[in-house]
């Protein structure tokens, strides 16, 4: 018997890896793609996908994450639940969006700034039409352990999409296609991508969606076993992306009512676009520290409430100060990294602070974590609402007042109060962040850095670009060799670093 559940121990902790490494793959595949896309197809270009972006992406996250999710989970907790039930409530969500999606196609794409979106909706709207099917199979087999099928679906998914973005983008310069016509095509890859994930798993998998659907009876109270911290947490997974859409709904728009011309201000809200990436590129390392030790952080919970309160309270003060420094580290080189990224470095102002959202987003991912471990959801559901009304009230404001800087900003107020508000409830203790000496060595590094990049003239791309990485290397290991010299953190902040006894 004991042998069986550590057995059983060990797989949990295989799956887990498991799906946290194509996770992490994901991540980085999905934040460089953007960049060959950018340079091929341009500013407009990039506008005209990203337009439909946040919207894609949520109905992927909705596939890979949301619905297997709750699917596997019910099946964990309730043995008498019947598959019939959320499955079919799931079809009737999702072919019902679908259905509005088509019918109300031409005044959706308006809302997004122009007519020729429709087609991307239409898109959009078969994709969700897979939804149910993909979260089925993928759901099932997390319910049995096995996140085989999950993880190598989510890879394969995403480097078929990703070829089909990036074979969009040079029919765009062979073709001479216009920048909507080659976003329709960028987005096909996805549904493209979701067909054929559909049949590898169904290959894989020994279950028949059919039926599940048929057998069973249809209660609808049993969905009442779907809990709140479930839609709660995964509500949270798609929070940067309604940021996203908002910025969508409301960029081009209010540029335009400022007095831009069109195509001046679509141009302007894809150079805005370009932050996107470089928050995706800041947030996977705090991602996979997330995904390392949020098991470790629950079952210190579970078992030992004194352990947990020292473990939590150093992994704070860890994801602090390293994402102050990656944040400041990242701004220090901001301008040499446009320009070796998208040749350019127009709209500097709003892209830096914009990449002021990696330390906050991850700040509020380790309180909204906190809650969901110590089953405060309602309290932290609350809070991000709250942000989100903020980020719709101070959008359409700001960027009447200061263009995409004002865009930036209001992600920047919102994100701001929200960890405030986590702050002010959570039993953290913020007395150890008043440490003199670690502001005072950053300050050091981002200045001494900065001096020594304003001496690089080159405009070759490639030639920057090594020297960008050689100076990262040397003055990213002396800030840390000085730390550690220095004695400037707890030693129990050490263990978080990968490979560090």
């Amino acid at each position: 018997m004991k042998l069986e559940i550590e057995n059983k121990g060990q797989k949990i902790k295989q799956a887990s890896l498991l799906i946290a490494i194509s996770g992490l793959l994901s991540k980085i595949l999905a934040a460089i793609y953007r960049i060959p896309y950018q340079n091929i197809v341009g500013d407009r270009g990039f506008y005209a996908y990203q337009q439909i972006y946040p919207i894609l992406a949520i109905i992927s996250t909705l596939a890979l994450t949301a619905f297997p999710n709750i699917l596997s989970s019910l099946i964990h907790h309730s043995k008498k639940f019947s598959l019939k039930t959320l499955l079919s409530v799931e079809i009737a969500v999702c072919y019902s969006v679908a259905i509005l999606l088509i019918i109300f196609k031409n005044p959706f794409a308006i809302l997004l700034g122009s007519e020729e979106f429709s087609l991307s909706l239409i898109i959009l709207a078969f994709l969700l039409l897979l939804t149910p099917f993909l979260s089925f199979y993928r759901g099932m087999a997390q319910a049995n352990e096995d996140m085989v099928p999950t993880s190598v679906s989510q890879v394969l998914e995403q480097f078929i999409r990703i070829s089909i973005i990036i074979l969009a983008a040079v029919g765009y310069s062979i073709f001479h296609w216009t920048v909507y016509e080659t976003a329709n095509y960028a987005v096909s890859g996805n549904l493209i991508a979701s067909l054929l994930t559909l049949i590898y798993l169904q290959k894989k998998s020994s279950y028949r969606f059919r039926e599940h659907v048929m057998k069973g009876v249809f209660a609808f109270h049993e969905l009442r076993e779907v809990s709140t911290s479930t839609l709660i947490f995964l509500f949270y997974s798609i929070y940067l992306l309604l940021f996203q859409f908002i910025d969508s709904l409301f960029v081009k728009s209010i540029l335009v009512a400022s007095g831009l011309k069109p195509v001046v201000a679509e141009a302007t809200k894809g150079i805005y676009d370009r932050g996107q990436p470089l928050i995706q590129f800041g947030l996977i390392f705090s991602t996979a520290l997330f995904t390392s030790h949020l098991p470790q952080l629950t079952k210190k919970y579970q078992h030992n409430l004194e352990q947990y309160t020292q473990l939590s309270q150093s992994f704070f003060e860890f994801l602090f100060f390293t994402n102050l420094t990656l944040t400041f580290g990242l701004i220090s080189i901001l301008d040499k990294m446009n320009i070796i990224l998208f040749k350019d470095n127009k709209e500097h102002q709003a892209l830096m602070c914009y990449c002021f959202l990696i330390f906050l987003s991850s700040m509020v991912q380790f309180f909204h974590q906190q809650f969901f471990i110590e089953g405060k959801n309602r309290l932290s559901f609350s809070y991000l609402i709250c942000g989100l009304l903020l980020k719709i009230l101070l959008t359409p404001m700001l960027i009447q007042s200061f263009g995409v800087l004002g865009a930036s900003l209001s992600g920047l107020i919102a994100f701001t109060v929200v960890l405030v508000l986590y702050m002010k409830t959570s039993q953290t203790h913020f007395n150890y962040l008043l440490n003199l000496k670690f502001y005072f060595l950053l300050i050091g590094l981002v200045f001494s850095l900065s001096i020594t990049l304003s001496f690089i003239s080159t405009s070759h791309r490639f030639i920057l670009f090594l020297s960008l990485i050689g100076l990262v290397s040397i003055f990213g290991s002396l800030f840390l060799y000085l730390c550690y010299k220095l004695s400037i953190f707890k030693k129990t902040l050490w263990q978080f670093i990968p490979f560090v006894k």
